[in-house]
């Protein structure tokens, strides 16, 4: 009997330890985030459709490959509610913590700076900021990742991470 409870508390314990692992990683929602379309104007200033995957109106990164251990230079798009949280976004730390579905591991992925879209530097209101630099994740996978501006949440995605190629 003593040998039941004990079997008992241990699997109750085991998945305690699952749930807090699941927690950590802040959502039970891994799949991968949508892929959407935004305007941005072409080479003759024409709009064109720019490819991103995330969150619409809140977080989100160029849509396209990201590999393991290696540095996926990326554009994040970072919108505003209102124009004037679009202003307030302006030339602020980002930093981009991702966390492995796999294994619950946490990284700093991005760290950068916003700054205004290139299309048109007087255009007003703006709808968005934008953040370039290196995307670093080091294993393939799911990884969910938690963008920060300043210090104060600005959204969650999640996204496919491929194995880098080998070496001929």
């Amino acid at each position: 009997m003593q040998f039941i409870l004990a079997v008992l508390l241990l699997v109750s314990l085991l998945s305690g330890t699952e749930d807090k692992k699941e927690a950590a990683a802040g959502t039970d929602d891994w799949r991968q985030s949508p892929a959407f379309t935004i305007p941005k104007p072409g080479p003759e200033g024409t709009p064109m459709p720019y490819g991103l995957i995330g969150s619409k109106n809140k977080f989100a990164i160029v849509d396209g490959l990201v590999q393991a251990d290696t540095n996926n230079k990326q554009l994040l798009h970072l919108w505003g509610d209102t124009p004037e949280e679009v202003r307030w976004l302006l030339d602020k730390k980002v930093e981009v913590i991702g966390t492995s579905r796999e294994t619950g591991e946490q990284v700093t992925a991005f760290e950068g700076m916003t700054q205004i879209q290139n299309d048109d530097p007087v255009k007003e209101p703006r709808e968005y900021v934008e953040s370039v630099g290196y995307l670093k994740l080091p294993t393939k996978g799911l990884w969910k990742l938690d963008a920060y501006i300043d210090g104060k949440p600005k959204g969650s995605i999640v996204i496919e991470v491929q194995d880098k190629p080998r070496q001929q």
